[in-house]
């Protein structure tokens, strides 16, 4: 599981980040493996769906074992996508952002990023995670 510390150390880390690229409206996700929320932050001008984007990203990243950007790359259809997003009562969100975390070769959880395009939230979330030591499983 990621400790509630290394998960605010994920959140101050990927605004951080996400500042130096220029995406300052942002939501940050950190789940337990089964996909339990441990933390989730917004910047004080994000609106109403960042987190629950967020979260959405990171179950679709734990659900399917890989980078919610590399899912929205498969994931062309959108008829398939709305089947899946249909019978995962919404958690399926198939855009950027959402990467698996793993300790010791174990996952321990999944970040989510949601403000910037695709492939810059899933570089913020991929930089906030080796900062805190984890490693992304691509």
């Amino acid at each position: 599981m990621v400790a509630l510390a290394t998960a605010t150390q994920i959140a101050q880390t990927a605004f951080a980040e996400g500042e130096a690229r220029g995406v300052t409206v942002m939501s940050v996700v950190v789940t337990d493996a089964g996909g339990h929320i441990r933390l989730a932050m917004r910047s004080d001008s994000q609106g109403i769906f960042g987190v629950d984007t967020a979260v959405g990203k990171a179950r679709t990243a734990l659900g399917f074992n890989r980078t919610s950007l590399h899912l929205s790359k498969i994931f062309t259809d959108p008829c398939a996508v709305a089947a899946i997003t249909a019978a995962t009562g919404g958690a399926f969100v198939p855009l950027g952002g959402g990467v698996v975390v793993q300790r010791d070769g174990m996952t321990v959880g999944a970040i989510a990023i949601s403000g910037g395009l695709p492939d810059v939230d899933e570089a913020i979330a991929v930089a906030a995670a080796e900062a805190a030591g984890l490693t992304v499983l691509r």
